[in-house]
């Protein structure tokens, strides 16, 4: 019994400095391939008009981004939404070289019957950032959008 308990607790012990002796580089602890201690630095953003590509396209179930700068457009107040003189076309479907219209979900009837652009939906720029052309951080490997 005593050699059994020997044989046991030498093995453990064996087994424990070999696991001591194994260790995790540091490049395998995250997404980013490379050592958990270097500073990256990502790719400067510029919303260039050439569109949205790469991490710039349309995530699933999230809103459209803008296919040029939005900057000049600011600031939207009550008075004035430079977004609506050229998306601001209910009821019509995208033409090729159009710009995009607002989506039905953005649009309330007004006591008259008319459409308009609801109150929580006229600040455009709130949910519709502008594209730019950087490369993925990560992989996205979850379901595409439905175009």
């Amino acid at each position: 019994m005593k050699r059994l308990a020997l044989i046991v607790a030498s093995s453990l012990v064996i087994g424990l400095f070999a696991c001591a002796t194994q260790s995790t580089p540091d490049t395998q602890f995250g997404l980013v391939k490379g050592s958990a201690f270097d500073t990256l630095t990502p790719k400067a953003f510029q919303a260039d008009g050439s569109g949205a590509k790469g991490a710039a396209e349309t995530a699933y179930l999230m809103p459209a981004l803008s296919k040029h700068d939005n900057e000049m457009y600011l600031p939207i107040t009550i008075d004035k939404n430079q977004c609506l003189a050229c998306h601001d076309r209910p009821g019509q479907q995208k033409k090729a070289g159009d710009p995009t219209p607002i989506s039905p979900t953005h649009y309330t009837k007004t006591a008259a019957g008319k459409q308009q652009v609801a109150g929580a939906r006229y600040k455009c720029h709130l949910c519709h950032a502008p594209a730019a052309d950087v490369p993925d951080l990560v992989k996205n490997t979850g379901p595409k959008p439905k175009r």
